[in-house]
C-alpha cells in the first residue's frame, strides 16, 4: 500500500514500501489532493506489476501517457525503481551543430578558397534558418524562404547558386547518413545568368599599354592576352623551367584545378605574339631567378592562406590604365584570356584551344567566347558580296529574258508577213529567211521559176 503525506508547506509526497522492503518516497511537489490520489492508485498498481510481472491495460496507457506528457514525473518513478528507465532516444542534431560537424569532417584536402566558401553558405543557413531548428524540422518551405533571403541581400546570382549547392550537399549528407528522410533542398533551383560579363580586348589596346609599363608588367599582360593564363595563379606560378624554348611549348601550372585528377600541368604552345615578351623577361631576369614573373611580393599577397587572389593586381592595373588614357574594361583579367580564347577558336578547334588553355568546351562557350566587332564586320561584308553576286545574276537573268521575248516577237512578225503575203499569191521558200529577215532571196509568184 502507498499513502500520501502532505507537508505543512503544502507539498505533497507519496510514500510505500518496495517489494525489497525499503521504503521509497516520490516527492510530487505542490499539487492538489485529487492530483496526488490519481497518482498514489498507479503507483499501487505499479508495485502490484512489479510482483507479478504483468501491467493491466490502463496502468500500461497511463504510463504510455506520462512518457509523452510528464517526462518529469515518469523520471520520480523510474528512480524509485516503479519503471525501467527508457532507452536513450538519439535526437536529431540541430542545424548549427550539423553544420559544424560537416564542415570538419568535409574539408580535409579541400582547397582554402572552398573552405571558405562552404563556411560562408554555413553562417548563412544558421543566420537566416530558425535558431536551434533541428535538420529534420527543416522544410521546402524553409529552403525556399533561405533563398529568398540571398537575393534579398543583394548578392550575384552566380554566388546565390553556389551557396544553395552548398546547402543542398549538406543536407544530401544528412540524407545518406539516414538521418533526414529527404532533403529540403533538392527543389530549389537558383540559375546563375549566362549573360557574359567579359570584353574583348583588342591586341592593339594591349600593345598601346604596353609603353606606359615596366618589363614585369609587359610580361603579366603578355601572359594574360596572348599566353591566355589566369591571373594571378598561373601568372605568378609558371617558372623557367616550365619554358621549352626549343619545342616553343610551355607546361602550364594550374593551381585553380590541380585537385582534379588528371589536371594540374598543362601544355601549351608559346605563341607567336607572346614569344617576344618571355625572350624580353629571361634576359633581364636576374641571375638564378626562379620564377617567369620575378615578383615575390605579388605572389605572397596572392597565395595567401585562403588560395590564390587577385591582391593588389587589379589596382595596379587600373593605375596604369588611367596613366595611358585607356577606359578601362569589364573584369580586367579575365576579359584578357577571353579574348584569347576567343581568337584562337577562329583558327583551331574549339577542343583543342581548350586544351591549351585548361577548360572545358561548355566553359568556353559559357563564359569566355566573345562576339566581337570584327565578327559583325566580317558578317556585313559577306552580306555586301552576296547581294552583288545575286546582283550580277540578276541582271544576266532579266537580259536572257528580254532577249527570248524579243525573239518571240520576231517570230511572231514572220509568221503574220507570211499570211499576209499568201492573200496576194506569194509564198517563201524557206520561213525561217522571212523571221530572220533575209535579203538573199525574196518571195516570188505561186508558178513561176525563179
Amino acid at each position: 500500500m502507498a499513502s500520501i503525506v502532505t507537508l505543512a508547506n503544502g507539498t505533497r509526497r507519496i510514500q510505500f514500501v518496495a517489494h525489497d522492503g525499503k521504503r521509497q518516497t516520490i516527492y510530487l511537489g505542490k499539487h492538489p489532493k485529487r492530483y496526488a490520489e490519481s497518482v498514489k492508485v498507479r503507483v499501487e498498481a505499479l508495485l502490484s506489476a512489479s510482483i507479478t510481472g504483468s501491467m493491466d491495460r490502463d496502468t500500461s496507457i497511463w504510463v504510455a501517457s506520462i512518457t509523452q506528457n510528464d517526462p518529469t514525473l515518469r523520471g520520480k518513478l523510474e528512480a524509485v525503481g516503479l519503471l525501467e528507465p527508457l532507452e536513450p532516444v538519439e535526437q536529431c542534431p540541430t542545424v548549427s551543430d550539423y553544420i559544424d560537424s560537416y564542415l570538419k569532417r568535409m574539408t580535409d584536402g579541400k582547397k582554402p578558397a572552398t573552405i571558405v566558401n562552404w563556411g560562408q553558405a554555413g553562417r548563412n543557413l544558421k543566420e537566416y534558418l530558425p535558431k536551434g531548428i533541428r535538420l529534420n524540422e527543416v522544410t521546402a518551405g524553409h529552403a525556399k524562404q533561405f533563398h529568398e533571403k540571398l537575393k534579398g541581400k543583394g548578392l550575384a546570382s552566380t554566388t546565390i547558386r553556389k551557396r544553395i549547392q552548398v546547402a543542398r550537399q549538406i543536407f544530401e549528407d544528412a540524407l545518406d547518413w539516414d538521418i533526414i528522410e529527404s532533403n529540403p533542398f533538392r527543389k530549389v533551383e537558383a540559375k546563375s545568368h549566362r549573360n557574359k560579363s567579359n570584353s574583348f580586348v583588342e591586341s592593339d589596346t594591349i600593345l598601346k599599354l604596353m609603353k606606359h609599363v615596366d618589363p614585369t608588367w609587359q610580361t603579366i599582360l603578355a601572359l594574360c592576352r596572348f599566353g591566355g593564363l589566369r591571373c594571378p595563379s598561373e601568372v605568378l606560378s609558371i617558372r623557367w623551367v616550365d619554358i621549352d624554348w626549343e619545342s616553343s611549348t610551355m607546361s602550364v601550372p594550374e593551381p585553380k584545378v590541380e585537385h582534379h585528377e588528371g589536371r594540374g600541368v598543362r601544355s601549351c604552345p608559346i605563341f607567336a605574339e607572346l614569344r617576344p615578351y618571355l625572350e624580353k623577361a629571361w634576359e633581364l631576369a636576374p641571375e638564378g631567378s626562379e620564377y617567369v614573373v620575378d615578383k615575390p611580393a605579388y605572389r605572397n599577397a596572392a597565395n595567401s592562406g585562403q588560395g590564390w587572389k587577385n591582391a593588389n593586381l587589379r589596382t595596379q592595373l587600373l593605375k596604369k590604365l588611367r596613366k595611358a588614357g585607356i577606359p578601362p574594361w569589364a573584369r580586367l583579367f579575365h576579359s584578357l584570356r577571353a579574348s584569347r580564347q576567343t581568337e584562337l577558336e577562329r583558327e583551331f578547334p574549339l577542343h583543342v584551344v581548350c586544351a591549351w588553355l585548361g577548360n572545358t568546351p561548355e566553359v568556353a562557350r559559357q563564359n569566355y567566347l566573345l562576339v566581337t566587332d570584327g565578327d559583325v564586320e566580317r558578317a556585313i561584308q559577306g552580306n555586301a558580296e552576296c547581294n552583288a553576286v545575286e546582283f550580277d545574276t540578276s541582271e544576266k537573268s532579266n537580259a536572257k529574258c528580254n532577249a527570248a521575248n524579243c525573239g518571240n516577237e520576231q517570230q511572231q512578225q514572220a509568221t503574220d508577213l507570211a499570211k499576209t503575203l499568201g492573200k496576194y499569191g506569194f509564198q517563201s521558200e524557206n520561213r525561217e529567211e522571212i523571221s530572220g529577215h533575209s535579203g538573199s532571196r525574196t518571195p516570188t509568184p505561186c508558178g513561176t521559176r525563179s
